[in-house]
């Protein structure tokens, strides 16, 4: 008798927090989209969101060079402050590339309280002295929430003494 009482309480609790959190399209809500730059043939430059709030918003792959470039979008709630994780990185095609090269990567936190309606993009600057990423508004190409930026192999001297073509921001 005792174990039916604990297994009723315990299917109560997993009911009441199972239940439907409300879609975002349905409500107030902004949009966040990834970027990314196509540097050469062979390298991309790619600025995007990996989670909101805490949640993964990335597409789960098992091959996930194959995403490289495919910028993702993503629906924010209006009116709210949102914690999203950024990163900006150079990914390269080629399978030597991305075993020996540095990925120049910058990662961190941007805070931010989206305005209904408004669209926002996730865009960067990739070097070997110093990688950054930041969130724009769309409308006004001003940046929302911090700055991202992570010194590089190269501002410690170590770099390798290539410097690629490096372009910004962008679709």
């Amino acid at each position: 008798m005792r174990l039916a009482a604990l297994t009723i309480s315990t299917l109560i609790l997993t009911l009441a927090g199972c239940q439907a959190t409300p879609d975002l399209a349905t409500l107030p809500h902004a949009t966040l989209a990834g970027t990314h730059v196509d540097v050469d043939g062979d390298r991309v430059d790619t600025f995007q969101a990996v989670s909101i709030n805490g949640r993964n918003v990335l597409p789960i792959s098992s091959e996930p060079v194959k995403l490289i470039g495919h910028d993702t979008t993503a629906l924010l709630a209006a009116g709210q402050a949102v914690h999203v994780e950024v990163e900006s990185y150079a990914a390269f095609y080629g399978t030597l590339h991305r075993m020996a090269w540095d990925p120049m990567r910058a990662k961190g936190v941007v805070e931010f309280v989206p305005t209904a309606g408004a669209s926002y993009s996730v865009h960067g600057a990739v070097a070997p002295d110093v990688s950054s990423v930041w969130i724009e508004d769309d409308a006004t190409h001003q940046p929302v929430g911090a700055k991202v930026s992570v010194p590089g192999r190269a501002a410690s001297g170590a770099g390798n003494g290539v410097e690629p073509k490096m372009r910004s921001g962008g679709a």
